[in-house]
């Protein structure tokens, strides 16, 4: 059996690849390889048998392309950390003013205001993955109350309560973390709805644009000025409408980008492979989440 790595990698990297699989790997050589190993796209063939995704969403993938039989793994977790600090970065940046008192100095302004602590704040987490399990780390440590609302329940100390339903979640945070995979059931969930609920002050978007109602979410800003969304993603991505609210806060999807956070995630992805050859793959995506 081969694996591929459908991207331009150096040697270095198929060949530390193959010393975690134990196969050979080569580079954009699907035709002969039943493994590929992918960051964008992935190639049909007869021989393909497995595909390994290095990023952690897999919603980007054209599925009309893959085969019932084809064993799909996404590499969830790989960015969590990096994705989580981000969320952080943001939600501190704006609690603390920092924009503001540094525009502000720029400008020859030395103005002192007051400023919210995190401390004792509720944290809702909406998604309690590798990225939700992350930003609750942090927020612990920050001394804040974390909430969580997951399909699948995982144990983690990290976090307070676990609320029954969304809108439980929403209704309980004072700042809001969306960090839910993209699929059919997810997308457009946060909408006029279940926005009518949040009653904090910041919504933080780590995980895809399209889980957020635009239209929804736009005129709510609107209708809310003292309501900010701090956001990793926008729609229709990287053609942003602008002007965007006055009241967002908007990074171009570089939460997870790091050199560090990249090598490590191309090595995770190919320690997944192993453990496929092993009979126990992790991360199995069940693709009639994602079909049309």
């Amino acid at each position: 059996m081969k694996a591929t790595i459908i991207h331009d990698v150096g040697s270095d990297v198929a060949g530390k690849c193959a010393e975690i699989t134990g196969l050979e790997v080569t580079v954009n050589q699907p035709d002969d390889a039943e493994i590929q190993i992918i960051l964008r796209k992935f190639v049909p063939t007869d021989k393909l048998k497995m595909i390994q995704t290095v990023s952690a969403g897999v919603d980007h993938l054209n599925f009309g392309e893959l085969k019932d039989d084809i064993v799909l793994c996404s590499n969830a977790g790989a960015f969590s950390d990096p994705v989580a600090e981000h969320a952080f970065a943001m939600i501190l940046a704006h609690t603390k003013k920092i924009f503001q008192f540094a525009q502000e100095t720029r400008n020859g302004i030395y103005r002192k205001d007051r400023v919210q602590s995190l401390y004792g704040m509720k944290l809702g987490i909406l998604g309690h993955g590798g990225i939700g399990r992350s930003a609750a780390r942090i927020a612990k440590g920050l001394g804040m109350h974390v909430l969580a609302y997951t399909r699948t329940i995982r144990e983690d100390p990290n976090v307070d309560k676990y609320a029954a339903s969304a809108e439980e979640l929403v209704g309980a945070s004072d700042i809001l973390l969306l960090a839910l995979p993209k699929t059919n059931k997810t997308l457009g969930m946060v909408n006029k709805d279940l926005l009518a609920h949040f009653k904090g002050s910041q919504i933080v978007n780590m995980a895809r644009a399209d889980i957020v109602n635009e239209s929804d979410m736009l005129e709510y800003l609107a209708k809310n000025p003292e309501i900010w969304y701090l956001t990793d993603v926008w729609w229709n991505e990287p053609d942003v409408k602008f002007p965007i609210p006055e009241n967002s806060i908007l990074t171009p999807h570089v939460g997870g980008i790091s050199k560090e956070s990249a090598d490590g995630a191309f090595y995770r992805a190919c320690t997944n492979v192993k453990k496929y050859l092993d009979g126990r793959p992790e991360n199995l995506v069940d693709v009639s989440e994602y079909r049309k």
